[in-house]
């Protein structure tokens, strides 16, 4: 159950006690101008910003982002970290303050059950016809805002995620030292692996009613094999890194690979009818085509990253 406290009363006397506040943006490309201005008109301001800019990959990013940081003085022992991508903006000036408040515990320190905080995403008003498709298709493009807070943990066993990305979260500096910051070994997928060692220590999940952040999808088709490709590559290293957990197939022989892709294959024209992703071990009936796209390219970089093609 979720503490009453937590069912979020968003009053202004929570700012009295608000933490200290980072936000951290890893950046390719440096475009991260309109997200700061966004961020530096929220109504819980960060007390630093940091844009990481053209580190790969994004689990290196996020860490040099926290190195980074600005020492704490000696009467402040945690802060605040919000991790969001700079393709994302806030879709309201609440944002942070809304994140943040499931963190807090009575006093304003850490709430001792919370772990991580993040927020739904939405497309953004522009998205063109083919992006709205993408989220009309595959799933966790994008998530329905919830109205009240949820509980959204993922699993320790198998194949599956909380709804919560780093696209936008928050969580304390103490807990992301604790499970040892991101993974810089993983090409993709670095957040799914952070967030099954945070809760593999037992914190929880949560995503607070009424914000969200508006998210692009991949704009062609070339975009969409790029992304899901890398899903696939950051899939496999999951599994050959975290066995125990059981979340996909092995391929340990090239005719291990040449078999799976060969499955991949045959399965990609009925997968358009017959939606089953392997991760996930069930049928529904449709018209997908953009989702078996995506899942065939999902394989291939599976495949690549069980031949160690990876970068």
């Amino acid at each position: 159950m979720i503490p009453e406290r937590l069912a979020m009363d968003y009053s202004r006397d929570a700012a009295e006690s608000r933490p200290e506040i980072a936000v951290i943006i890893p950046s390719i490309r440096g475009k991260a101008d309109r997200l700061v201005q966004c961020l530096n008109r929220q109504t819980w301001t960060p007390d630093e910003i940091q844009v990481i800019e053209g580190i790969h990959p994004n689990g290196r990013a996020r860490n040099l982002g926290v190195a980074s940081l600005e020492p704490l003085p000696a009467w402040n022992k945690d802060r605040i970290l919000v991790f969001i991508d700079d393709d994302a903006l806030p879709g309201s000036p609440e944002l942070i303050e809304k994140m943040v408040i499931p963190l807090l515990g009575d006093e304003g320190d850490q709430a001792p059950t919370v772990g991580v905080s993040g927020v739904a995403r939405v497309l953004p008003s522009s998205a063109n016809w083919f992006q709205r498709r993408v989220a009309a298709e595959i799933p966790r493009t994008i998530n329905p805002v919830p109205d009240h807070l949820i509980e959204t943990n993922p699993p320790l066993r198998g194949y599956g995620h909380s709804l919560i990305t780093t696209t936008c979260c928050a969580l304390w500096q103490s807990t992301y030292h604790e499970v040892g910051g991101f993974s810089e070994s993983l090409t993709s997928g670095v957040d799914t692996d952070f967030f099954y060692r945070v809760r593999s220590r037992g914190y929880r999940f949560v995503m607070p009613p009424d914000v969200f952040v508006e998210h692009p999808a991949p704009r062609n088709l070339t975009a969409l094999w790029r992304k899901f490709y890398w899903y696939g590559i950051g899939y496999g290293q999951e599994v050959q890194r975290r066995p125990e957990q059981k979340m996909g197939l092995r391929l340990p022989t090239r005719l291990h690979c040449l078999g799976f892709i060969t499955a991949a294959t045959i399965w990609l024209f009925p997968n358009i009818f017959f939606l089953y992703s392997f991760g996930y071990p069930h049928f529904a009936l449709g018209f997908r085509p953009l989702k078996s796209f995506s899942t065939y390219a999902v394989a291939w970089g599976y495949v690549a990253s069980w031949l160690g093609r990876a970068p």
